[in-house]
């Protein structure tokens, strides 16, 4: 994992101000941000461990040794607040056992609060390991997650 991880934090080198950029990179490969990576971010992109770790907290990028299984995004953004996303999100973490941006206890489930997933016109905007999915039938969202957690 480490050569990935190095080719992945490579090209940001000397740019802090890809920070963003590269943990949305991460997320997209590991599903969180591996453990591992922090000392390489702090090396390539010269900056401190808060610093870091401050703005991953921030944006609710979990760190951990593996990756999540299932990762589940919620927009909370005007037109999906509209669309009732924040009745989405509670039945999501209501049906699932889980808790608005934390990952479960057995590191496998996030269900995360994001302010905006650029779907305003399928709100309220969900996606699911990155794929959007239409948030109309709330009960089969739950079967789709509990799916890609088996």
């Amino acid at each position: 994992m480490s050569q990935t991880l190095e080719q992945i934090i490579a090209p940001h080198a000397g740019k802090p101000d890809e920070l963003l950029v590269l943990a949305e990179q991460l997320m997209d490969r590991y599903r969180a941000i591996p453990t591992a990576a922090l000392p390489l971010m702090q090396q390539q992109l010269g900056l401190t461990a808060t610093e870091i770790q401050s703005v991953l907290s921030f944006y609710h990028y979990p760190v951990l040794d593996a990756p999540i299984k299932c990762h589940v995004e919620v927009c909370r953004a005007l037109s999906c607040h509209l669309k009732s996303a924040d009745a989405v999100l509670r039945h999501l973490c209501d049906s699932l056992g889980a808790k608005p941006d934390q990952v479960s206890d057995d590191g496998r489930l996030l269900i995360a609060r994001v302010d905006c997933l650029s779907d305003c016109d399928r709100a309220p905007a969900v996606h699911i390991n990155g794929e959007h999915v239409a948030a109309t039938d709330w009960d089969a969202l739950v079967k789709r997650i509990q799916a890609e957690l088996t």
